[in-house]
């Protein structure tokens, strides 16, 4: 199936994809937007934010998957650390917040994954410290069983392969067997501190390097 680096335009039906692929996801959806179905414009106007300040990072690399006719049908995106800046998105997403709020989302829990960083970080650390991290990999609901995902995983396993490091992924919910088809294993778990009582959140690695 075609996959390629994401432009700017392909920003915003990825973020349509993301919204439909985590409506009932027990982090993104219950937990950070419990009004999500009531405002789901604002719900896709939350991952198209994210998007931009991604995308303008070298650090991660966005990919989408496009059916036949170029409609974008899933997306990854993969992080490998450059510490580099993303002022510009960011002081645009500042803007677009103050003029659209985000009423799918509850306030008390807009920095739930920046506070639960501190239990979680010690498992990238070592011979794991450098790592490609699969981030975010999401499919279309009605483009599932079109191998998108799969594709969109390969891609950063190949380039871990090639950088002789080690690949990384938090498994949603049900998605434990799906990582393991590519050699990930449970190291530990997500779902602690702020994030307890979540489902799934299985930190997996891959640590065969060539």
């Amino acid at each position: 199936m075609p996959i390629r680096q994401a432009n700017w335009g392909d920003l915003r039906p990825a973020a349509e994809v993301a919204a439909a692929a985590f409506v009932e996801d027990s982090l993104f959806g219950e937990l950070m937007h419990p009004h999500r179905h009531e405002h789901s414009a604002d719900f896709a106007r939350f991952w198209e934010q994210e998007f931009r300040v991604k995308w303008l990072q070298p650090k991660y690399t966005f990919l989408v998957a496009v059916e036949d006719g170029g409609k974008v049908a899933g997306l990854a995106i993969w992080e490998r650390e450059r510490n580099l800046a993303h002022r510009l998105a960011s002081w645009y997403n500042e803007i677009e917040k103050w003029m659209w709020p985000n009423y799918a989302a509850d306030p008390s829990k807009v920095n739930v994954l920046i506070e639960s960083k501190p239990f979680t970080d010690h498992h990238w650390s070592g011979s794991r410290e450098q790592t490609w991290y699969l981030d975010l990999l999401a499919v279309h609901p009605a483009s599932q069983g079109k191998m998108f995902g799969r594709e969109l995983v390969q891609w950063g396993m190949d380039e871990a392969k090639r950088e002789s490091v080690c690949a990384s992924v938090i498994a949603a919910k049900g998605k434990d067997r799906f990582y393991g088809r590519f050699g990930f294993v449970e190291v530990g778990r997500a779902n602690v501190g702020p994030l307890a009582g979540i489902e799934g959140g299985a930190i997996m690695f891959n640590d065969v390097k060539a």
